[in-house]
């Protein structure tokens, strides 16, 4: 027997999690995050297309820059060296590693406690290098001869050459403008920089355990693209909360009523704490968030910069977990559960808890099911939807008048526009000597031809054109649509149609029903022929439309018969 030591391809692994970023544009997630941990509090970002689907991007800061260990774990897989790690936003050290997209990346930055000093890094092709089987090599030079820097004072500065960017949060655009104002969403919604934070900085919980909590840097804009230049900013990184309305006016109209309830907007922060006994230790596990409860005006202006086309408000509305206040993709089966089942859309949730565990690329919570966070859904729904819906209850009622509002205006109108059409309506003409019927409009629907031929078999003027129908049993609207008896007592199945072509366009099977009752014909003749399902297995068979020796009309395909009456020609 031989004993053989487990071998790990690292370079293969490293590439694996460079390319399982979600989407590229991650890499300002990162970027942003290692310079609020940084303590920066002004960021400037540049995008550049550099042709097609290829950009250059480059992030500055003006927060404590690097020395060589901070560098090197930039560059470095697994290597996470913060300032003040007990509350640093990093702790796989892969993140920004994301940058490995770029086709190069030089790194700029001044320490803090020596600016005159320029540290810079520079690495090649990082990818090429992982697909080669080879750990990519990088540079680090203090004042490096013949280099001509953009970095003039404290801070860092990344350049990204060549990054391929094939969409902006989830759509594909290289306008400028397009690209200006979903970017910067992305970094007010999504990123470090923003979100609700900074509802939450004044809780001792939170100032302890989230980075620079208090700290909201100014962001910078500029995206220079075939279509022009657009500048953002600088803006507080912030994510935009919408402005409080609990009594809007100047709603959209429609049917004449103003639906303001579309305009509704109410906003609740709540906090959460469990103490527990984890691995004989005592631990107190804290949850923060905020609820956006918003009419369907708000969510589009929240989301304008969100959506792609084909996307609805439901994919991007609900709970968005969140770590260091950094909030994930939404999750729409814990929205249902948490929120108002189908209506979860009507809410937007950052639920942080800094427990929470994220994989490599911090996309995905680890440990939802864990004793440490396991409570928090429970208690949610206890202690805290109680409270949303209380405050989701004006919307509801709001929005409830105005639909029951709309919808009395909207059967109004058809009330008047069907009496209207009654008088335009063709006449049922009875042509046999001696009959009449009190039904006098032609059909439009299947309940009208069972009306009307319920009538017929009552007057007892047409009982040789209708037979074998001899009584009229019941309107059923199940597999077929009326019950009828022969003169025998026995029970027919009938399927009604308005016309004979519906018999087909319905699928009906043709062992499922005794004999057809129709209006008209419309345009099918002797001869038609059309499929239809036949049997158990629903084999499609060719029915056609033949006119027998007395004049009367069947379905044949085969050795079988079906009667077909034709209550127009009748009458």
């Amino acid at each position: 027997m031989s004993s053989h030591k487990s071998h790990v391809s690292q370079e293969s692994l490293l590439r694996q999690a460079v390319l399982n970023t979600s989407q590229s544009i991650e890499l300002l997630r990162e970027a942003v995050s290692n310079s609020v941990d940084a303590d920066a509090h002004l960021i400037d970002i540049k995008i550049t297309n550099a042709g097609g689907d290829i950009w250059n991007i480059v992030i500055q800061d003006n927060g404590n820059g690097m020395e060589d260990k901070h560098m090197m774990a930039f560059f470095n897989a697994g290597d996470s060296v913060k300032d003040f790690p007990q509350t640093s936003i990093g702790e796989k050290g892969l993140g920004s590693k994301t940058s490995f997209v770029a086709k190069e990346i030089v790194v700029e930055s001044r320490r803090h406690t020596n600016p005159t000093a320029l540290l810079v890094g520079t690495m090649i092709d990082p990818l090429a290098e992982l697909a080669a089987g080879k750990m990519p090599t990088y540079t680090i030079e203090t004042d490096p001869a013949g280099h001509t820097p953009s970095l003039t004072s404290r801070g860092t500065r990344i350049t990204l050459a060549g990054v391929h960017l094939t969409s902006f949060n989830g759509k594909k655009t290289s306008d400028a403008q397009e690209v200006a104002d979903r970017v910067l969403h992305y970094l007010r919604s999504m990123c470090a920089t923003g979100t609700v934070k900074n509802r939450h900085a004044h809780q001792a919980h939170v100032i302890s355990t989230v980075a620079n909590v208090g700290v909201i840097p100014l962001v910078s804009l500029e995206v220079v693209s075939p279509s022009g230049t657009v500048t953002l900013g600088p803006v507080p990184g912030a994510f935009q909360v919408p402005q409080i309305d609990l009594s809007p006016t100047g709603g959209p109209v429609t049917e004449g009523i103003e639906q303001n309830s579309k305009k509704f907007c109410d906003v609740y922060d709540f906090s959460r704490s469990r103490t527990m006994s984890v691995q004989g230790k005592s631990l107190t596990v804290h949850y923060d968030g905020t609820v956006i409860i918003a009419g369907e005006s708000v969510r589009a202006n929240m989301l304008k910069h969100e959506l792609k086309q084909g996307w609805t408000q439901k994919s991007q509305m609900g709970v968005h977990l969140s770590k260091d206040f950094i909030p994930l993709r939404n999750d729409t089966s814990l929205s249902r559960e948490l929120l108002d089942g189908e209506y979860y859309f009507e809410y937007k949730v950052f639920l942080n808890c800094q427990e929470f565990q994220l994989n490599a690329d911090r996309n995905v919570i680890t440990n939802e099911e864990s004793d440490e966070v396991a409570w928090i859904w429970s208690d949610f729904l206890t202690a805290v939807w109680p409270n949303i819906k209380a405050k989701a209850n004006a919307y509801k009622a709001m929005k409830d008048s105005e639909e029951t509002a709309i919808e009395a205006v909207k059967k109004t109108k058809q009330a008047a526009d069907l009496k209207a059409g009654y008088a335009t309506s063709p006449h049922v003409t009875v042509t046999k000597s001696g009959a009449s019927l009190a039904y006098v409009k032609q059909p439009k629907k299947e309940a009208d031809v069972s009306h009307l031929l319920a009538m017929m078999v009552q007057s007892g003027h047409w009982n040789s054109e209708l037979s074998p129908i001899e009584r009229f049993g019941q309107y059923i609207d199940a597999s077929t649509d009326v019950l009828v008896e022969d003169a025998a007592g026995n029970v027919l199945l009938v399927e009604v149609e308005t016309q004979l072509a519906n018999l087909f366009r319905h699928q009906h099977p043709m062992n499922s029903y005794d004999l057809v009752v129709v209006w008209s014909l419309s345009t099918m003749t002797s001869g038609t022929s059309q499929n239809a399902p036949w049997g158990t297995n629903s084999a499609q068979v060719s029915v056609a439309l033949v006119q027998n020796a007395t004049g009367g009309w069947e379905l044949k395909w085969g050795t079988h018969v079906k009667p077909v009456i034709v209550l127009e020609n009748i009458l």
